[in-house]
């Protein structure tokens, strides 16, 4: 029975049964309790009778017989008979088994007290079962609606016309669900909106920009070797580049916000993904003279939107070689485990200060410790936003002058061992 799984159900069962027991218990003392009384009684009459009989006996005739049976209690006519009939061990501590009569009343009246007492608590118990199955059924059929609800059906609403506690609380649960519904709606409309602008934003900002660096280069070209012009000219060129750089984060965060952007997800293999995405730090790293090392097993493959993930591991990988000197390393390392696969990321650089550590996530977070001039705080949000979206989790550590590890986990549903 579905109802027995309910803790509270079978408490009830087991307190009602309980009560029936020592209901039965009560019941039973007090009948052997009067039955007891009743067969003092007759014993005393029967003493009554014995001494009347005893004192009359040669001379008795059917009017003293009569009136032994019908006359008031006498007292001597008690102890009288008391004195006989205690010589035939019948006295009133006697055990009712030993007096017929009262054994079969008492037995009698045993047996029905019990059969009565059995039949109401087998219908106590019927209507309490029935009760609580009805009560089981409308849980399920109410829970099925909710669960209906959470998987995107916004119209169901719980029976809620009959009285009662129960039908309070679907009526609550259903006012609930309609603001929900309102604001499901509105978000969507505001998401409909929210991906209109950022379409507009796009096309607004990107067209200027790249109007502006094409301007810029036409000026480096025609620079005439002016040392200072062509320095301005760079710095120019590099902030440019950086506007660029933050619109494009910001205009996918704010698709990610949205919930307009949609995964393409394959399998691939994750030793060729994290070389590819180190391809365009190599020159970079030969430049600042660092290293950087891939640790992964090359028949791993991981469910995933390529060219995000590229993305997540790159902003990870860039902000390594943003906080490292020169004979630095960086290492990535995969590892599988019986629940998740591991992407760790570590180097040894200058490390995270620990006022930053919890922070380094939230949008344009800048840390009043770091050296790093030029970022704007984006690209790990970005990271995260990322890697939560195809169901993983990222987490850092960091020592001072030791370096950092940044560790991304994916579900193993997410895998396959060639």
């Amino acid at each position: 029975m579905k109802i027995l799984l309910d803790l509270k159900n079978k408490r009830l069962l087991i307190i009602i049964t309980c009560i029936f027991l020592l209901f039965l218990v009560v019941a039973q003392s007090i009948i052997h309790g009067v039955l007891n009384e009743y067969k003092r009684s007759v014993i005393k009459h029967d003493y009554k009778v014995a001494g009347y009989l005893n004192q009359y006996i040669h001379k008795i005739d059917e009017a003293q017989i009569i009136k032994a049976f019908t006359s008031e209690e006498n007292e001597e006519n008690i102890i009288a008979g008391q004195k006989l009939l205690s010589k035939a061990g019948y006295e009133l501590n006697t055990s009712s088994e030993l007096i017929s009569n009262i054994n079969e009343l008492y037995l009698k009246y045993s047996i029905q007290l019990f059969i009565i007492t059995f039949i109401v608590y087998v219908l106590v118990l019927t209507v309490v079962i029935i009760y609580l199955i009805k009560q089981n059924k409308r849980y399920e059929e109410a829970n099925a609606q909710i669960e209906d609800f959470i998987n995107g059906d916004v119209y169901v609403r719980l029976n809620d016309y009959d009285e009662g506690s129960l039908f309070k609380l679907f009526t609550t649960i259903n006012n609930m669900v309609t603001s929900l519904a309102t604001l499901v709606s509105k978000e969507k409309n505001h998401k409909t909106f929210l991906k209109e602008v950022i379409s507009d934003i796009s096309h607004q900002l990107k067209t200027p920009l790249a109007a502006l660096q094409m301007y810029n280069e036409i000026m480096i070209e025609e620079s005439d070797s002016n040392k200072v012009i062509d320095d301005f000219l760079k710095k120019s060129n590099r902030e440019l580049e950086r506007i660029e750089n933050l619109i494009n984060n910001l205009l996918k965060l704010a698709k990610f916000d949205a919930g307009t952007i949609l995964l393409n997800t394959k399998k691939h293999d994750l030793h060729q993904l994290l070389h590819q995405c180190i391809q365009s730090f190599k020159a970079r790293a030969m430049k600042e003279e660092k290293s950087i090392e891939i640790c992964c097993h090359k028949n791993l493959e991981l469910d995933l939107d390529k060219d995000w993930i590229i993305e997540a591991i790159s902003n990870i990988i860039k902000n390594a070689m943003d906080h490292t000197t020169k004979g630095n390393s960086i290492m990535i390392d995969c590892e599988q485990m019986p629940l998740l696969i591991q992407i760790t990321i570590s180097d040894n650089g200058e490390g995270i200060h620990p006022k930053d550590i919890h922070h380094i996530f939230k949008r344009f977070y800048r840390s009043r410790f770091s050296k790093d001039s030029f970022g704007v705080g984006i690209g790990l949000t970005l990271t995260k936003t990322i890697i939560e979206k195809h169901g993983g989790s990222i987490v850092v550590e960091s020592q001072l002058d030791e370096g950092t590890k940044f560790t991304i986990a994916f579900p193993n549903t997410h895998l396959t061992i060639l």
